[in-house]
């Protein structure tokens, strides 16, 4: 019996997915394929529900089809928030139901770019910064509260687990707030500077791989 545990618990692993807890400054995750169980999933402790948020990505794509960047889910309401790129012109952010298409400078299909967005939910403003650049505010869901305890996915969604292809590309800085940053702040993260209070960092990121992703050492260039 002794003998078989270790065995047992590489099978349990392998199933299950492979852990990781680590900085990943200058790492990717790389989507390698359009696998439809590829994605990584982040722990974090939400025991209260989301009123303010901010959450800061870094992407590059091969493809120019629909596409999940960022999801979170909870048991009531699988598509609690969802970052998604229907096309490469294109971002699609959802709040409670609630979509608003967003229209972007249209760039390459493999051209890294970095999005931060943030909401508050008191008054239901939305920011939404590509590259940098913060574009004309809007409106999603005032008053509302997201559900606490939820699970984030990035490059999958969970309610569409196993049957929607998942990203495929390179993936890095992910970070996400309890609060909305300030601009001088959205600049700093687009630098890969620290910003305190940080619920998700990648700097000490708590994850777990599902499916072919990889960690790679990433070679694209920060500005």
């Amino acid at each position: 019996m002794m003998v078989l545990l270790p065995s047992l618990l590489l099978i349990l692993a392998c199933l299950s997915g492979s852990f990781g807890h680590e900085d990943l400054e200058k790492k990717v995750f790389v989507f390698p394929a359009a696998n439809k169980k590829a994605a990584v999933e982040l722990k974090a402790s939400i025991p209260d529900p989301v009123t303010n948020f901010t959450v800061c990505m870094r992407f590059s794509s091969l493809q120019a089809k629909y596409y999940i960047l960022f999801s979170y889910s909870t048991k009531p309401n699988s598509k609690a928030f969802q970052i998604i790129k229907p096309n490469p012109s294109q971002i699609n952010l959802q709040i409670g139901g609630m979509t608003q298409i967003i229209v972007t400078r249209k760039v390459l299909t493999s051209e890294w770019q970095h999005i931060c967005v943030a909401w508050n939910s008191t008054s239901g403003v939305v920011y939404f910064w590509h590259n940098g650049e913060l574009l004309p505010r809007f409106v999603m869901k005032p008053g509302y509260k997201i559900g606490q305890n939820g699970t984030i996915f990035l490059g999958h969604n969970q309610d569409s687990w196993g049957k929607r292809e998942s990203f495929v590309g390179e993936m890095a800085d992910v970070n996400m707030w309890l609060r909305v940053l300030k601009p001088d702040e959205i600049n700093l993260v687009k630098k890969n500077n620290e910003v305190p209070n940080s619920l998700v960092s990648w700097k000490a990121l708590n994850y777990t791989v599902w499916g072919d992703v990889r960690v790679e050492e990433g070679l694209h260039q920060v500005s």
